[in-house]
This record gives C-alpha cells, sequence and structure tokens, in this order.
C-alpha cells in the first residue's frame, strides 16, 4: 500500500500535467484530482519535496479561473492546507501569481471571498518576510481586500480584517517607507472601534480584536502617527480595556485630550461578582462556577502572536458544556458553548486593548503620557469606573487582570519623577491643586492594590506585588495622609508567611521598599514594630478607615485578612523582637513549621535585614545584633552560594550603619563599641574567615574583603592585638588574587584601614599599603585601577595626618616620590581614575619640604605634578574631576613656605582659577576655584596677579546672580559666601601701593559688594566668618597718610564694607 507521501507526490505530477481547456472533461478532472489531493490528511507530514508542492500550487492559480467557484473553494483550501500544515513557503513569481489571483478572485468571485482571504492570510501569517512584498498590494486605495474588511458582511469582513492586521506585523516593514498604506488600514481599524459594539456577537468581537492588535501594529511601526493620533488611540483603549465588564457601561471611544484635572463621573456601586482573585461577601460558589473560570483561563491567549488560525474556533472549548450542564437547563450545550466563546472574546478585546495601551506607554515620553494618568488612574474609585482600577479589580480574566497590571506598572515606573509632588490636603477650596489630585490618585491606587491582594491566581498576585513595591517606591508619605503606609504593611505582613515561596519572595520585597522610603514616616516604624497598647491600636484603625474612605467598599469587596500581631493584649518587653525581623531570622534558620524554607526567601529575608540597617538600625538592628550575627555566620556556612553572598552583604551593611553610629558625637548613642565588638567577633571566630578563602566562588572573595572593610576604627581598636593582625593578614594575600574584583576590593579594605590611628601609627603597614596601591594603579584591569586611584587618595589622606604629627614617623623619601610619580601617570588616565588621582596629588604635593625639592627627581615631578592639576582644572566634562582639580591646586598652595609656590606657573595658574570662577556652569566648581584663589598666604605669592585675581572675584560676584540651571540654586549662596571669603582673604595681604591697582574695578562693583557682605556676615557663624574681621583689623592697620585721597578713601569704602557699617 502506497504511503500518504507518494499519494501526494503522484497526485501533484498529474495535475501538473494537466491545461485547463473549458471543456466538462477538463473540470470534472480536476475536481477529481483536487478532491484526492484535498482529502489527505495534512495533520501529518506529506509533502518531501518543497518545490514540487509550489509548483502545485503555481498550476492551481495558473489554470483554474475565478468563475468556477467550486474549483476555487477547493483551490483555496489546498493552498492553505499546505502552506498552514505542511509549511511550502511560498516566494518570487509564484507568491505573486497567487496574490493577484487571489486578487482578481475577491472582485470576481464574491462568494468565494472568505476562502480567499484565508489564503492571503495564511500567506502573511506563515512568512513575515511575505508582508514586504504584499502589503502595498492590499493597502492601497482600489484595494478589494479594502472593501471586502469595510463590507457588511461580518463574516467576510473578519478575515479581511485579519489580513489587514497581519499586514502591519514585522520588524521588516521599518525599514520600507509604508506610512501613507498604515494610516490607510489604521482608517479600518478604527471604523470598528469607534462605533457602538454588538458585544454579544462572536464575530464582531473578533473584529475588534484584530483591529486592537492591528493598530497596535501600526504604532509600532509608524511612531508618527501615534504622535498625531495620540489622544484618539487612547480614548479607544480607555473604552475597550473594561469592555463588557459586568455593571460597567461602554462608553464609544471619544477623543482624549491632555489634563491634569479629573472629571468626576456618576456613582456606580461595584456589584457583587464572582471571580478568581476577588473574594466577594457572597455563599460559596457552585464547583461549576469554578469550572468556567479555570476554562477560561486555559484557552485565554496571554500574549498576541499571529497564527493562522484562532484557538477558540477549534473544538476545544465544547468542553466548557461539562461545566454547566445540569438537569433543569433550559438552554442547548450549544447555546452553553456560544455563550462560553462570546465570553473568551470579550476577555480577548480588553486584553487586546490593555496590550495597547502598554505599547502607547512604553513609545511615548513620560512627560507627554503623564499629562494623560487622571483618564486612567483613578482620584475615586466609587466615582470614575472607566479607569486601570476597574480592570485590577473586577475583570474576569486573570490574563486581564495581569495586563492591567501591567500597565499601572510601566505607568508607576515611568512616572516616578512626577509622583513626589503628590500631597494630602484636608482644605476644600474652589481651585483644587494639581499635587492634591495627584495625591488622591496615588491614595486610591494604594486601596486598589490592598484590594487586589485578595487575588487567587498566584502569578497575577505576583504582579500585584510588584506594582505595590514600585508604588511605594515612588509614593511621597510625608505629604500624603497617615495610615497609607501603616495599612500597606498589615495587608503585606500575612503574605510573607503564605504557602508559595515567590509570593513570600514578592511580599518581602514589597517590605524592603517600606523599610528604604524616605523621608521616613512615623507610622512605619510603629507598624514595624508590635503595638502594646490594643485599644490604641482600635481607636487608630477607626480613625484611618475614615481618614481613607474604606468603610464603603465594605460593602462591596471584601479586604484582605489583617495579620493578628497588630492586637496582642499580652503586654510586650522593650526588648521583644519586632516581626519582621523575627521572620526572617526564623526564614534564614534551618526549618520553619516543620519544612525547608525555600532559598530565594532565604536570600531575600537577608536583603530585608539589609535594608532595616538604613533607616531603622536603632530599633530593628542594635538590640538584636548577637542574634543576627549568629544567623549570618550560620548563612555563610551554607553550601548555597547566593546565600552566603547575600550574607556578606548584609554583614558589610550593618558595618557600615555601627561606623556611622558611633561617629555620631551624641552621649546617647543607641550602640556601643563593645556592642559592635561583640558582633563581629562572632563573625570573624567563626565563619567570615573561611568566606575570604572560598577558593571557588571569587565573589565571595570580594565580598569578604567589603566585610573587613566595613567594621570601622572605632571597632577595630576594641579588637585584640593577635585579632588586627588576623584582619590585616587576611587582606595582603588577596591583593594577588587572579580575579579582578577581588583585587579591587582588596586594595579598597587596605585603603580604609590605613586611616585607622593604630594601623597609621604603623610605618611598616603604611608602606605595605603603599606599594599594594602603587601596584594595583599599575594593573590591566579599569576596574582595579579605579579602586586603586581611590585608595590613593585615602593613603595621602593618611600621610597628611601624619606630617602633621610631628611625633608620626614620614613615609620614605623613595616611596613618596614613587608615588608621586604614579600620580601623574594614572592623571592621564580615564576621568574615572583622574577623579581620585588629582586629589590624591595635591595631598602628596603637600609632603614635598625643602630638602626633596633640591633633588632633581623631585624637582621633575613637582612642575609635572602642578601641570597635570592645572591641566584638569581646564579640560573634561566630569565635574567632580574639575572639583577635585581646584581642591587639589589649594592643597598644594596652602603653606605659605610651602616651596612649590616657586615652580608654579602663575599665569597659566590664575588664569585657570579665574576662568573657572567666572563662567563655569556647575556652581560647586567654582566654590571649589574660589576656595583655592584664597590658599596664597603670602602677598607676593600673588606676584603681578593681584589686581587681575581681585577684578575677577568681583566680576565672579556678579554673575553669581545669573542662574541658567535651576538645579544650582541650592549652591548659589555658598558660592556667593566663598567669593567674598576669598575677597577677604586678599584684603588681609593687600599693602598701600595695591590701592591703586583695584580703585577703577572696585569702585564698579562696591554697591553689589557691600550688599552681599552684609548678607554673608548675616549668614555665617563668626568663626567660619574670621577672615573678614581679620580683613577689617588689616585695613585699619594699613599705613596710607603718604598715598592719595583716593586710595585712602578706598581704604575707608572697604573698611565700611567688612564692617556692615
Amino acid at each position: 500500500m502506497s504511503s500518504s507521501e507518494d499519494i501526494f507526490s503522484n497526485l501533484s505530477s498529474k495535475f501538473s500535467q494537466l491545461s485547463y481547456g473549458r471543456t466538462k472533461g477538463d473540470i470534472s478532472h480536476i475536481n477529481c484530482i483536487l478532491d484526492e489531493i484535498n482529502n489527505l490528511d495534512y495533520r501529518y507530514p506529506l509533502v518531501t519535496n518543497k518545490t514540487k508542492a509550489v509548483l502545485l500550487i503555481h498550476q492551481c492559480c495558473t489554470i483554474i479561473p475565478h468563475d468556477e467557484l467550486h474549483l476555487v473553494h477547493k483551490c483555496c483550501r489546498l493552498i492553505t492546507n499546505l502552506v498552514i500544515h505542511q509549511h511550502v513557503e511560498i516566494e518570487g513569481q509564484t507568491l505573486s501569481l497567487v496574490t493577484h489571483w487571489c486578487l482578481l478572485g475577491i472582485k470576481h468571485a464574491p462568494s468565494t471571498n472568505t476562502e480567499i482571504l484565508t489564503v492571503l492570510k495564511a500567506l502573511l501569517t506563515c512568512n513575515d518576510k511575505n508582508s514586504q512584498y504584499l502589503l502595498p498590494l492590499i493597502i492601497c486605495n482600489n484595494s478589494p481586500v479594502l472593501a471586502v474588511a469595510n463590507g457588511s458582511c461580518l463574516e467576510t469582513a473578519l478575515v479581511g480584517v485579519q489580513c489587514l492586521e497581519m499586514c502591519t506585523v514585522g520588524d521588516n516593514l521599518k525599514i520600507l517607507n509604508v506610512k501613507s498604506e498604515l494610516e490607510l488600514a489604521s482608517t479600518v481599524f478604527l471604523r470598528y472601534l469607534m462605533q457602538e459594539p454588538n458585544v454579544d456577537n462572536l464575530l464582531y468581537n473578533k473584529v475588534l480584536i484584530s483591529s486592537l492588535r492591528g493598530l497596535q501594529n501600526v504604532i509600532t511601526l509608524h511612531p508618527e502617527f501615534l504622535k498625531k493620533e495620540l489622544g484618539l488611540i487612547l480614548g479607544v483603549t480607555k473604552s475597550f480595556m473594561v469592555y463588557n465588564i459586568k455593571g460597567i457601561h461602554f462608553q464609544v471611544p471619544q477623543k482624549i485630550v491632555p489634563s491634569i484635572l479629573n472629571i468626576p463621573g456618576t456613582p456606580l456601586s461595584v456589584p457583587k461578582e464572582k471571580k478568581g482573585g476577588k473574594i466577594a461577601k457572597q455563599r460559596k460558589p457552585r464547583m461549576s462556577n469554578k469550572k468556567e473560570i479555570k476554562k477560561r483561563v486555559d484557552d485565554d491567549e496571554d500574549t498576541y502572536f499571529p497564527s493562522a488560525s484562532d484557538p477558540e474556533d477549534g473544538s476545544a472549548s465544547s468542553r466548557m458544556y461539562d461545566g454547566f450542564k445540569t438537569s433543569d437547563s433550559d438552554f442547548s450545550d450549544n447555546e452553553y458553548g456560544r455563550i462560553a466563546k462570546v465570553g473568551t472574546t470579550q476577555d480577548k478585546v480588553r486584553q487586546a486593548a490593555l496590550h495597547l495601551l502598554l505599547q502607547i506607554v512604553k513609545m511615548t515620553d513620560k512627560a507627554t503620557i503623564f499629562c494623560y494618568w487622571s483618564s486612567f488612574i483613578s482620584d475615586d474609585m466609587l466615582m470614575n469606573t472607566n479607569n486601570l482600577s476597574t480592570c485590577i479589580l473586577k475583570d474576569p480574566s486573570p490574563k486581564g487582570r495581569m495586563a492591567a497590571l501591567h500597565v499601572l506598572l510601566s505607568l508607576i515606573t515611568r512616572s516616578k519623577l512626577y509622583l513626589v509632588q503628590a500631597e494630602s490636603s484636608k482644605k476644600y477650596t474652589a481651585y483644587t491643586p494639581f499635587s492634591v489630585i495627584l495625591g488622591a490618585m496615588v491614595t486610591d491606587l494604594h486601596k486598589c492594590l490592598r484590594l487586589a491582594l485578595n487575588e487567587n491566581y498566584v502569578t497575577v498576585l505576583l504582579q500585584v506585588f510588584k506594582c505595590l513595591a514600585a508604588l511605594v517606591q515612588a509614593s511621597p508619605y510625608h505629604r500624603l495622609m497617615p495610615g497609607i503606609i501603616q495599612k500597606i504593611i498589615r495587608n503585606v505582613k500575612i503574605y510573607i508567611t503564605h504557602r508559595d515561596a515567590a509570593v513570600q519572595v514578592a511580599a518581602l520585597i514589597v517590605l524592603e521598599c517600606v523599610l528604604c522610603s524616605e523621608p521616613i514616616v512615623p507610622e512605619t516604624k510603629l507598624a514595624l514594630l508590635r503595638h502594646r497598647d490594643t485599644n490604641k491600636i482600635l481607636r487608630d484603625d477607626k480613625k484611618d478607615r475614615l481618614i481613607n474612605n474604606d468603610e464603603p467598599l465594605q460593602d462591596d469587596i471584601e479586604f484582605v485578612d489583617f495579620s493578628s500581631d497588630d492586637e496582642d493584649t499580652n503586654s510586650i518587653t522593650s526588648q521583644e523582637m519586632p516581626w519582621l525581623l523575627e521572620r526572617c531570622l526564623n526564614n534564614l534558620g534551618v526549618q520553619v513549621a516543620g519544612s525547608t524554607v525555600s532559598s530565594p526567601v532565604k536570600v531575600q529575608s537577608l536583603r530585608v535585614i539589609s535594608a532595616m540597617t538604613r533607616n531603622y538600625f536603632d530599633c530593628l538592628i542594635v538590640p538584636f545584633l548577637n542574634e543576627i550575627a549568629k544567623i549570618l555566620d550560620l548563612c555563610l556556612n551554607d553550601n548555597y552560594m547566593d546565600l552566603r553572598l547575600h550574607a556578606g552583604r548584609t554583614i558589610d551593611f550593618i558595618g557600615q550603619s555601627l561606623n556611622k553610629h558611633l561617629g555620631v558625637e551624641d552621649d546617647n548613642k543607641c550602640v556601643t563599641p563593645e556592642q559592635g565588638h561583640s558582633f563581629w567577633q562572632i563573625l570573624i571566630n567563626n565563619s567570615l574567615t573561611a568566606l575570604l578563602q572560598s577558593e571557588h566562588h571569587s565573589v565571595l572573595r570580594a565580598v569578604g574583603c567589603d566585610c573587613l572593610a566595613s567594621i570601622g576604627p572605632y571597632i577595630f581598636e576594641h579588637f585584640s592585638r593577635d585579632k588586627q593582625i588576623l584582619i590585616i593578614t587576611l587582606l595582603f594575600p588577596c591583593s594577588h588574587d587572579d580575579d579582578n574584583n577581588v583585587r579591587a576590593a582588596t586594595v579598597r579594605a587596605l585603603a580604609i584601614s590605613v586611616l585607622y590611628p593604630s594601623l597609621r601609627d604603623d610605618p611598616g603597614f603604611v608602606v605595605d599599603v603603599a606599594l599594594v596601591i602603587q601596584r594595583m594603579l599599575q594593573d590591566n584591569s579599569l576596574v582595579v585601577r579605579i579602586k586603586a586611584s581611590w585608595s590613593l587618595g585615602n593613603l595621602s589622606d593618611a600621610l597628611v595626618l601624619n606630617k602633621e604629627d610631628s611625633a608620626k614617623e614620614e613615609i620614605p623619601n623613595h616611596i613618596l616620590l614613587q608615588l608621586l610619580q604614579i600620580a601623574i601617570h594614572v592623571s592621564k588616565d580615564s576621568d574615572k581614575i583622574k577623579v581620585n588621582a588629582i586629589r590624591a596629588l595635591g595631598n602628596l604635593l603637600q609632603l614635598v619640604n625643602d630638602e626633596m625639592i633640591k633633588q632633581d627627581e623631585f624637582k621633575v615631578a613637582v612642575n609635572e605634578g602642578v601641570s597635570a592639576v592645572i591641566k584638569c582644572c581646564m579640560t573634561g566634562t566630569n565635574m567632580k574631576l574639575r572639583w577635585n582639580s581646584c581642591y587639589a591646586v589649594g592643597k598644594a598652595l596652602k603653606l605659605a613656605k610651602f616651596p612649590i609656590n616657586d615652580y608654579i606657573q602663575k599665569d597659566s595658574l590664575f588664569s585657570s582659577l579665574t576662568d573657572l570662577i567666572l563662567s563655569f556652569p556647575n556652581f560647586k566648581v567654582r566654590i571649589n576655584a574660589a576656595l583655592a584663589l584664597s590658599c596664597i598666604n603670602t602677598r607676593e605669592g600673588y606676584h603681578n596677579y593681584f589686581a587681575f585675581v581681585w577684578e575677577a572675584l568681583l566680576k565672579a560676584l556678579e554673575n553669581t546672580q545669573n542662574i541658567e540651571d535651576f538645579s544650582e540654586y541650592n549652591h548659589q549662596d555658598h558660592l556667593v559666601d566663598q567669593v567674598c571669603l576669598t575677597l577677604g582673604h586678599l584684603t588681609t595681604l593687600i599693602k598701600p601701593d595695591d590701592f591703586a591697582l583695584i580703585k577703577n574695578c572696585t569702585y564698579l562693583y562696591l554697591d553689589l559688594l557691600q550688599q552681599q557682605m552684609r548678607k554673608v556676615l548675616d549668614r555665617l557663624l563668626p568663626e567660619k566668618s574670621s577672615v573678614l574681621l581679620s580683613a577689617a583689623t588689616h585695613l585699619r592697620n594699613v599705613s596710607i597718610e603718604n598715598y592719595r585721597s583716593e586710595e585712602r578713601q578706598l581704604c575707608l569704602d572697604l573698611l565700611k564694607v567688612y564692617t556692615n557699617d
């Protein structure tokens, strides 16, 4: 018996030999062969030779005329089967032939339009490249496809619209100029979308789905069309995203105008509706309804992929019958199947609208889309129902709710910059500020997402948590009504013990965002700690409900259950562990409630503990340092590498916070060095040492170095000498590690350690660190060199501190010379390295003394160093580099007897600094340039440039009032202060001969100088403005009796400036 492949091959050969002679015999013969070919089972492979199949299609379109309708029908069926099921690709001349045959067939044989359009749809679906050729033929002014798509026969129009949709698919169309064709297609799509729909018509719903998807394709390929029709397309998405949601009246799409005001709609109570994700206050639903929901989820499409046939056309949906069948049914089984299919298509209409909206949000700039927020984000869910909150809470399809949450997440993340303006207000005025409207929207979003936490589908629930985390990050709680963040914590906390590990992680992420929210609000701390007064809790809860108008919603949708932790009636001791910390530590233990905790939950628990160190270190971390240390020690011994990594990072965070709090000059510190010492002792005695010796995980060794770097001077000095030696001994070998990140972390840790008093006193250690830094600065890795340049700055700070203390041993001359030379060398590296190298260079130049400068090598190094500093002042776009360059110049010129002053090229120095102070856009750079000009302590140091510098400072004082970038406004007063202080410094060095040089420019700016100096004297503390008092004293003591009256008068006028007379 011949195989199907052989049968197909033989029939194809027979058909290829036919010719059409318009006789009944010819027609009968063609019809017979076509029947035989079409009767084959195309679900299984039949075509072994694709070329032969293409020739068969070519022959069909050549010999079959359009007036033989039954042959046309069978020919279309054959082509569709070959293209879709046998994956035969039609290209070149055959594609052209088939396309023109189809287009002529639509014109001359209207009764076969559905079959012919299905062929075109198959050609477009199975090969994206075909759209480049077919698009201009199908979408043009006289196109028969457009005529059919606009026709009255809905079944044929559906396939026509689907063809138009498929024509607009494909990134390859971006290279073509098809804007006019795309706009022509959009008119068809919008025609269906801009009229009152027939919601119960299956075919019409499919037309809407294709129209929405096609419109999404159009705006993706034609962004200019989106900009031109943004309001109209947004209006379409707004109407169809709530399409046939129970209780929501459909509104015909209208163009939306950008506005910051929200027009309230008609109050509408939310109907009680059974659906996945909400707990309605009604009896338990029957199992049949659960099956209906499950079936709809299974059949629903999550994302849009062009396909040859719609899945709902198959017989799978008929299984819905089992979920509805009852003995008393008044409807037929077919009727139930039809209702189920209609419900599925309605779901897909909403999803298509939401996908379109998501694409619009992604393609539109943040500022523009924010102007449409009030059209999609409600400021009162009870008053306005055509918004995303309705989709999230009431869409019966989980995938619809998921799509709405995707849109909301994109809107929130793209609008964080604007949401900081939100605020709540109890005042009622005729004009409502934008910030208050925005505050109402933010408050309503919190309410919506809290309600959405009732979701039963885990995937949707996870998306709710993502939105909630983004909203918490973006919300300015200090400007909103109290109670919002407290309710978020209450609603989320019950999920940290959820049976699904992914939900636990998502809930912990939200709480991590709450912990990091700034500025902090008191209610957060209260919510994170267990309450002691139950009556107070009840009072607060009642007050919060009244403030936030939550009570009416209780009639419609039930809130998520609150945790019972807030209602403890027993008194709680001051040292009882807060619930969140307790849960995190339990997660990090071996087992919880007899089951092993998943690794992602453990990792996120560590991230939450790390977040606690940011704003709640005193109340959540300090009282339980020992318990935390023991758990971290346990984590560092775990087999899971990521857990050890995050445990190391948590140790680093805690160490930094310990240093920060121990460094505060306050008698009532929240933590003592002894507590910190105990914390570190537990870790160093056990697992932390092993972390640095992890052979197979370089990232763990790098984190181990970071941990040791965060010990800090206050705790390090409490360690015994052998422990101190152990810590340092662990670090030095890591400087030779093969991994770049480990070497970078090591050099940073050593540079931090060199500032510890006990280690700074050890000349051997200082030299060893200097040699390591010198070697690292020549490393091939940019990451290592960046850290090494920063470390060189730290080392130079330590060397300057040692120089100021005569009891300390200074670094050997040859080491200092090497450091100078390497600093000059790396100052020519990338900006990221220059930034710190220049700062170090300024410190190192201070260390050069009279004896050293006599040596030729030091003389060359000093000249090159000064040139490098001045060059960095004037070049580059990195603001920090300019800032540090000015800082370095100031350091180098700081000492009056500093020999470097004899080697500075004064013209380049003063011209560079005055250019910066006069016109540089960044005010912080100007401030440091002015500061550098005040670092020369002798009149001779300014040489002939005294008047030049004086005049430049007066002009700079005038220029401080010109602000091009508003962000510099915060630094304006500081700049004025520094310019005046520098003028005061110059005045303390002024000599009688200088009055004649500065007379003209001083009188030109005298009023401005007097006005600004008065403000500075009023603004600055006496200890900071002492140089101005010294200037006044110097002017009183200047001997000018033998000079002209103009110069004597100038002296008196300047004295009035500094005495505020």
